[in-house]
């Protein structure tokens, strides 16, 4: 049986697989330490790639050097949101913070075109770590050596994160703080440096996600990650908020989930077109099923 077709599914999906992982991880961050589902984090992840674009396409920089710059000023972006904004409406409820983040997408969409030269990259996709014409070939199945850097920046960047949640001292005031924010002040953590930092890495991560799947895929609009955001959101959901890594696991099930349904496709085209709503409708059943997420915690109020 040749599975080469099922292998080139599988690659095809590996950098926008990435790139959801670490979107899903940048919003469970904000969710835990700041109590709000930040709907603006795909904007704000397309910030750091527009600066890598702008330097890349309009400078002829190579895009090793101006994604560290972006990714820069996609922390530097996430930390003003939370010290201007968020930290100025510590009292506002879940739902205001909600509305907050919607405002902040309207922003973001009106200030990046006036900023970038967005017309003239709608057509020009950003070129990626290693030209997509260098690729690795293994019998009938090329993969392109920077499906590699893709995966290898995410596995890193999630390795380093997870060990410092569990070593490190900011890892524990992250977990304190998302615990209960109240709590770990009176244990004398500085919880608005905490949730400031959280929105910083948050974005940075983000920058990277964007980076990676605009690398692979035809660069549209500053909304260009929203279907990677909704996915995100999606994981978090079929994870579960009780822990860090569930929403992880949650992103990961749903990309192989497409692989999955990608596969049966080949043999029953008149599913194609059905494809992500197969997906959806598997998440959903899991989510009925397991409704505080598949790693999520029932939680007892006592009265």
């Amino acid at each position: 049986m040749d599975f080469s077709a099922y292998l080139t599914i599988l690659i095809g999906v590996l950098p926008p697989m990435c790139a959801g992982i670490l979107a899903t991880f940048a919003i469970t961050l904000i969710f835990k330490t700041s109590y709000t589902t930040n709907f603006a984090q795909g904007v704000i992840s397309a910030i750091g790639a527009y600066v890598a674009v702008e330097l890349t396409l309009e400078k002829g920089l190579p895009l090793w050097g101006v994604a560290i710059i972006g990714v820069v000023v996609a922390f530097v972006v996430g930390m003003l949101i939370d010290v201007c904004i968020f930290r100025r409406g510590k009292n506002v409820n879940a739902i205001g913070k909600q509305i907050i983040t919607m405002g902040l997408i309207s922003l973001f969409v009106g200030v990046i075109p006036f900023i970038f030269k967005v017309a003239n990259y709608e057509s020009v996709p950003l070129q990626p770590f290693i030209p997509i014409t260098k690729q690795l070939v293994i019998g009938k199945v090329s993969i392109p050596y920077n499906t590699f850097v893709g995966l290898g920046l995410t596995i890193v960047l999630m390795v380093l994160v997870f060990v410092l949640l569990q070593k490190s001292k900011w890892g524990l005031s992250v977990r304190a703080t998302a615990s209960n924010e109240i709590v770990a002040g009176m244990m004398g953590i500085n919880t608005k440096v905490i949730t400031a930092i959280s929105w910083a890495i948050a974005g940075a991560l983000g920058a990277v996600a964007a980076i990676i799947y605009i690398g692979n895929a035809t660069f549209s609009s500053a909304l260009v990650m929203t279907t990677t955001q909704i996915n995100a959101f999606l994981a978090g959901i079929l994870g579960g908020f009780a822990t860090f890594y569930g929403p992880v696991v949650g992103a990961a099930i749903i990309y192989l989930l497409d692989v999955i349904i990608g596969c049966i496709c080949i043999h029953v085209p008149e599913l194609s077109m059905w494809k992500s709503a197969v997906v959806y409708g598997i998440v959903m059943l899991l989510v009925l099923w397991k409704p505080q997420g598949l790693f999520g915690k029932k939680m007892v109020k006592k009265v």
